[in-house]
């Protein structure tokens, strides 16, 4: 089984000229529909080599509908997809009962392709659509397709591109173009507030910049520091969790992580509260601030397998101090509080995903990786230097 789940929901060049006048709110309210708790969007960039797992990922959620209790009233369900590189539009489907028993998509709406999905301008007009055709009282989103964290490429999302243009994530592929989108545009195309989770379907996603880059836009965010395999998510068991009109995120992150562990597999799956991670970053700060960035890498833990390492967040912070240092280990202990305060879940194997065994140690694994700043690229180090992350704590 190949790994290669690497699509970054770093969604591409938002131009807010192009946007609703305020990025930051739904435009004009829905008729609220009480009946309605809870409304979940699967958005699917599926134009890439991973088409046919987003079928099987389809009909695992078809499989999931009669666990999904009210799902059709109180619950509904809702796919975004660009299903292949050859697919001339996007659709908005629902899942529906059909008869008394069979379960379905259905079409809800169709989205040109003179847009590409990784487009942030096309994200939110899907968000808006959403919230406007199915008013209710909570929604979830899940990100499907690769990710490669808040390393970018950076793309300007034009149908066809301009000859010689770089890329950075997503793999919307149309038209002899991939389109991507960086983890700055992402937050600006999420409205604030709108979804109370967002859970990253797609590698790497789960770093400390991501996260904290969403921080003002939803109360959880999981996924995966690490690769995922290609399959994804096992959707007959954890859409029903997704889909709870009050969802249980950790039986979320335990059920994926059970999943591939069981079957002797590599995995790494994290869930972590938005609310506490300014004061995680100012935690850790303080412990940039007064120690010094170690003068290597060697011996933490990195979970990537691209040219650019994201290592063990709470291992890479820890070592900038002497923890035998008295004031060293006020700061630790305030760190690791913090951490543990924002954590809802956290489950690593022992694998990685070259299957060598015992590569990761669980005890180490904080749940969220991050950057050593100064080991890559002069261009990725400077788009690193604007992220939110950077800016308010300077490790």
């Amino acid at each position: 089984m190949n790994m290669n789940r690497i699509f970054t929901v770093l969604f591409a060049a938002i131009l807010l000229s192009v946007l609703p006048s305020c990025d930051k709110e739904i435009p004009e309210e829905p008729v609220p529909d009480p009946s309605t708790e809870r409304a979940v969007l699967i958005y699917a960039v599926a134009s890439n080599n991973l088409a046919s797992y987003l079928k099987d990922d389809k009909s695992e959620m078809v499989d999931a509908a009669a666990s999904i209790a009210g799902l059709g009233r109180k619950v509904r369900v809702l796919l975004y997809s660009v299903a292949s590189q050859s697919a001339t539009e996007a659709n908005l489907e629902e899942l529906t009962l059909e008869g008394d028993s069979v379960w379905k998509f259905t079409p809800v709406k169709s989205y040109d392709r003179n847009t590409f999905s990784t487009d942030p301008v096309r994200m939110r007009e899907v968000f808006t659509d959403v919230y406007h055709l199915v008013p209710a009282d909570n929604y979830g989103l899940v990100f499907w397709s690769h990710g490669t964290g808040w390393v970018p490429n950076f793309t300007e999302h034009d149908v066809p591109a301009p000859e010689g243009m770089k890329k950075s994530f997503g793999a919307d592929k149309y038209q002899g173009v991939t389109d991507y989108c960086d983890i700055k545009e992402l937050a600006r195309a999420i409205p604030d507030r709108m979804f109370d989770y967002v859970w990253f379907d797609c590698c790497y996603m789960m770093g400390i910049e991501t996260v904290y880059q969403l921080r003002n836009k939803c109360s959880f965010v999981g996924g995966y520091p690490t690769e995922d395999w290609n399959p994804g998510m096992n959707y007959d068991e954890t859409l029903p969790l997704l889909a709870a009109a009050s969802p249980d995120l950790a039986a979320v992150g335990k059920a994926f992580f059970d999943y591939y562990n069981d079957q002797d597999y590599a995995v790494t799956v994290s869930v972590m509260k938005t609310e506490g991670l300014d004061k995680l970053a100012e935690a850790a700060a303080a412990i940039y601030s007064y120690g010094e960035r170690p003068a290597s890498a060697a011996g933490i833990q990195n979970y990537s397998r691209l040219k650019v390492g994201m290592y063990d967040f709470g291992q890479f912070t820890k070592k900038y101090v002497d923890e035998t240092d008295l004031p060293a280990r006020v700061m630790t202990y305030a760190f690791d509080t913090a951490l543990k305060e924002v954590t809802v879940y956290a489950g690593c194997g022992t694998k990685d995903f070259n299957n060598k065994a015992d590569a990761f140690d669980p005890e180490i694994f904080s749940g969220l990786s991050c950057y050593f700043p100064g080991t890559s690229t002069t261009k990725n180090e400077t788009y690193y230097k604007s992220l939110d992350w950077y800016q308010n704590t300077k490790p």
